[in-house]
């Protein structure tokens, strides 16, 4: 379903401790007790500095997830240093005086000077005076490097267990995220008030280039042009229009570690921040925790509020940008901040227009296909909101044309031509998405996030449905008409080359990391006495059944959280056993069922609050239906009469041909699409996935019937069955019983991978400011008993921002933003696994990242530290992770794929990785020595080196239409 934006509204609420704080920030008012009415149980409490903690109770997992809120984003970026908030993000990963360091004192020199010479370079405009400074900053920067420990953050989320570790900036926010096990909450607090309390921003050069390789990849981004445009010519004089998030190049080129420390000290103090837990803990003892910890941070006075005008558009304005790919057309009109009024109405309004299934969009627009796609969403931030609506065109089509189709969408909007059921429909969407929010953290987390960036009081986030709920369809027609009027924003994306910008490598010298360094702060974090969490494995008959039903099993599992059901039928038939199947199953998606049409059947499945999904894959098929208990009979009824008697009206088929014949026109402009064709037929040759495909003749010789035939026969072979919710398996075993002779499908064809004898790199050429590569190399048939071989060597040199290929490529080098390898953990019986790997960069840096890439799979780099860091990661893994409960009934046949029986391997695994050593990964490394690899490499040819990559083995360049049979 389609993803809700939170609506939230803004408070002037205060509480008592905020109004003896500098500058009176507006802080939520704290909550001692969850509030009547609260199922995430949430309390709200201000230390005496004003750090504001939220705080979720969710006793589901033995892990937590953990945010610290920062009420900052690009909003705030100084206009003349665009990007702040968002580098600062990075280098709030680089340590403190205490963290990241051997010696912070002999260091802090070489800081200063490293920071002087930025502001020098910040004020010269030529390029000369820049090359000697650059010069300089490098010989300083190399002397931190040989002091500093690279991303020791990492290393400890790392080895305690942690996972997800991430950050991200936007307009009005950055918030720094981690899951972790929930007997760590101690060594988290400790950890992270010495992070922003003492932050170092040591080994600037390097992140600059990661962060510059993030603009690189704006820059090849098709959806991020047509977005960037969209919001600068919408808010025209406001900062969420006037400056992107990452910002500008020549800001980014060029900037000054004195503003991003300014930045740091007006924004990042603990009266602008919050602290957001949600997860398996006691909340008495996590503000303990927090309040010993934090507690010493010092208040300081916030900037004053700032205002920006909002001139609203005047009359239709029209902008276009040009990029390589499928065309596309987005309308925008200003609506109104969080704190309207009007917010609850703009919402149902956007779901009334597209909720994925039966909006006006939907159905007029998608299930017409009349487009090739469209849909809309709603944006409305602290200080000033829009709502979009988005067609990609279909074939022959012009964006002009679903302009006027979109437009006429709008239209039907104002003029009411939706019902009640319809809102009702919505409501009962909006109820589901609620109960799902409750099973996950990092959900949670988010909606107590968003109410603290938008200052709003919790009591009004508890009683949200209940407002929409409220919401009548005058009330959407009213602010329809309201504010879809004339004064719009419309961008084209036509497709075209757009200007590639040509930004040379630094000349950076690359630092020497010593895997064996380490802080004495990191020695006393690791030091602090944990109580280890036991591992809880899957128990039959506990955790889940397994249940015999006609035609296969029923693999089940109880929802604990609430009445949402899923259920699952897996076939092992794909395209590869009939080359129609997924095309018949796409057809089915726009049917209708028994009396009802596709639109009419559509509008039923959704008033239930019902999902029904078809995947078609090379070797697999599946229906996946979900949605409430109890309306799981009439659901089920619902999807049986599809097969059974789907209705198809008569222009379905032909357009749906058309509209996939311009699906694969546009496949061949979409960087992404080309690069995966590439490395299909570099891994499998012949047997590519994408070769196998129907061309367009067998595609434009497809029968109704035919295809009609294929969806009735769908259910008649023998399949699993997952099962997630309320019900025992018996009864769901007898109300899915039927009168069906099931067949057995033909075994599957196992995967092979092509053996070269030599490596070799197959090259696509692209004007592009990024390279894209994949590298592979077979190795054998999948072995169980390899299993705990594979995931060593994965997490050694994978796994996260401090292992081997992260560390040697990004941070110490800067030759990428995006780096990471690992080898096959899993794979069906009787298939072939690999070595594999993938790199992003910036296209003259393909080379030197390339043969560094090489030379770490092929020469396997032994350190007994990155050894011990990597052990310790996995054991701690397996001791608090276990099977989520959703994900019982796909893991249980996913082990049964591997060749075992349907229960849980991983206590003889976990007992093997205890005993793991290094002379163990040492040998199954050694393997990879000398072997030949494959690569794969999409990029502009006048960029990447080629020479160079022709020395790397057999080269064969490909065209865009050697890689698509069509």
């Amino acid at each position: 379903m389609k993803l809700l934006v939170a609506i939230l509204v803004l408070s002037l609420a205060t509480s008592t401790n905020a109004k003896a704080l500098p500058s009176a920030p507006i802080l939520p008012a704290t909550i001692t007790s969850p509030l009547p009415d609260d199922a995430m149980g949430v309390t709200i409490h201000r230390l005496a500095n004003g750090l504001t903690v939220y705080l979720s109770p969710n006793k589901g997992q033995p892990r937590m997830t953990a945010h610290i809120v920062v009420r900052t984003g690009s909003k705030n970026d100084p206009a003349d240093a665009t990007g702040q908030a968002h580098y600062l993000e990075h280098m709030l990963f680089k340590g403190t005086t205490l963290l990241g360091t051997t010696n912070y004192e002999k260091e802090a020199s070489h800081l200063a000077r490293i920071k002087e010479l930025y502001d020098k370079r910040v004020l010269m405009d030529d390029s000369a005076g820049r090359a000697k400074i650059d010069a300089l900053i490098d010989a300083e920067n190399v002397a931190v490097g040989a002091l500093a420990v690279p991303n020791e953050i990492g290393k400890f989320y790392r080895v305690i267990g942690a996972a997800g570790l991430n950050a991200h900036t936007s307009n009005e926010e950055t918030v720094y995220v981690v899951d972790l096990p929930a007997n760590r909450l101690e060594q988290w607090a400790t950890m992270e008030a010495e992070r922003f309390s003492h932050p170092v921003f040591r080994l600037f050069p390097g992140e600059l280039e990661a962060v510059y390789e993030e603009k690189n990849r704006s820059m090849d981004n098709a959806e991020w042009i047509v977005r960037e445009e969209v919001e600068r010519r919408l808010f025209k004089k406001h900062p969420y229009g006037t400056q992107t998030t990452i910002g500008t190049i020549a800001h980014l080129k060029n900037p000054s570690l004195t503003t991003m420390q300014e930045f740091y000290e007006r924004w990042y103090v603990p009266n602008n921040m919050a602290i957001v837990l949600s997860g398996d803990f006691n909340p008495e003892r996590a503000l303990t925790v927090i309040t010993r910890s934090f507690g010493a941070w010092k208040p300081k006075s916030l900037p004053a509020p700032q205002a920006w005008p909002l001139p609203k558009p005047v009359g239709e304005e029209h902008y276009e940008v040009r990029y390589e790919d499928e065309e596309k057309v987005v309308v925008a009109w200003p609506t109104v901040p969080k704190s309207h009024s009007d917010a609850d109405a703009l919402t149902v309004m956007d779901m009334v227009m597209d909720n994925s299934v039966s909006g006006l969009v939907n159905l007029r627009l998608n299930q017409a296909q009349r487009v090739k796609v469209a849909g809309s969403y709603p944006e409305m931030l602290n200080d000033a909101g829009g709502w979009y609506l988005w067609a990609v065109t279909r074939k022959g089509q012009t964006p002009e044309d679903a302009l006027k189709l979109l437009l006429e969408t709008a239209e039907g909007l104002k003029n009411g031509e939706f019902d009640e059921s319809d809102l009702s429909a919505v409501i009962t969407d909006f109820e589901i998405s609620q109960k799902r929010r409750l099973e996950s953290n990092d959900a949670r987390a988010a909606v107590m996030d968003a109410s603290f960036i938008s200052n709003e009081p919790w009591e009004r986030e508890i009683t949200r449905l209940d407002r929409l709920r409220g919401v009548t369809k005058e009330d959407v027609m009213r602010v329809a008409r309201k504010y879809l009027g004339p004064d719009r924003i419309v961008v084209y994306r036509r497709n075209g080359k757009p200007e590639i910008l040509k930004i040379d490598k630094p000349g950076f010298t690359h630092l020497d990391i010593d895997p064996a360094r380490e802080s004495t702060f990191m020695r006393q974090l690791l030091g602090i006495d944990v109580a280890p969490i036991e591992p809880r494995w899957l128990v039959r008959g506990k955790d889940y059944q397994i249940f015999p039903v006609e035609g296969g099993r029923l693999y089940a599992a109880k929802n604990p959280y609430n009445d949402l059901f899923s259920l699952t039928l897996r076939f092992e038939r794909g395209w590869r056993q009939e080359r129609r199947l997924c095309h018949a199953l796409e057809l089915l998606g726009l049917s209708g069922a028994g009396p009802y049409s596709a639109d009419e059947f559509k509008k039923k499945l959704y008033g239930l609050g019902t999902s029904l999904f078809y995947s078609c894959g090379e070797n697999d098929s599946a229906v996946t239906l979900q949605g409430l208990d109890r309306n799981f009979w009439p659901s089920l009824e619902l999807m049986a009469q599809r097969f059974d008697w789907p209705n198809v009206s008569t222009d379905t088929l032909p357009q749906l041909i058309q509209v996939t014949l311009g699906d694969r026109e546009d496949e061949k402009r979409n960087p992404d699409a080309v690069h995966a064709a590439l490395g299909s037929l570099a891994m499998r040759g012949r047997e590519s996935p994408v070769l196998g495909r129907l061309n367009n003749e067998e595609l434009k010789k497809l029968d109704e019937t035919a295809l009609k035939s294929l969806i009735q026969n769908f259910p008649n072979w023998e399949r699993r069955i997952g099962y997630v919710g309320p019900r025992s398996p018996a009864e769901v075993a007898k109300l899915l019983e039927s009168r069906r002779h099931y067949k057995t499908p033909p075994a599957k064809s196992p995967l092979r991978l092509l053996k070269p004898a030599r490596s070799r790199l197959l090259f696509t050429n692209r004007d592009m400011v990024q390279s894209q590569i994949g590298l592979s190399s077979e190795d054998g048939i999948f072995d169980l008993t390899r299993v705990v071989d594979a995931l060593f060597y994965s997490q050694y040199m994978g796994g996260g921002m401090s292992s081997v290929i992260f560390q040697e490529i990004r941070e110490a080098r800067s030759l990428a933003y995006s780096a990471g390898g690992g080898h096959t953990v899993s794979a069906d019986k009787g298939d072939e696994v690999q070595l594999w790997g993938f790199l992003g960069c910036q296209a003259d840096k393909t080379p030197e990242a390339l043969e560094l890439m090489l030379k770490l799979l092929q020469d396997f780099p032994v350190s007994e530290k990155r050894f011990s860091q990597a052990a310790k990661a996995i054991e701690e893994s397996y001791r608090a992770n276990p099977v989520e409960f959703r994900s019982i009934p796909g893991t249980l046949m996913n082990w049964e794929d591997e060749g075992l029986p349907a229960e849980d391997p991983r206590p003889a695994r976990f007992e093997k990785a205890r005993k793991y050593a290094m002379t163990d990964l040492v040998t199954f490394a050694a393997r990879f020595k000398g072997k030949p690899m494959t690569v794969w490499l999409l990029g502009p040819r006048d960029r990447v080196g080629m020479e160079r990559l022709k020395a790397l083995g057999d080269f064969e360049e490909k065209k865009v239409d050697d890689l698509f049979p069509y």
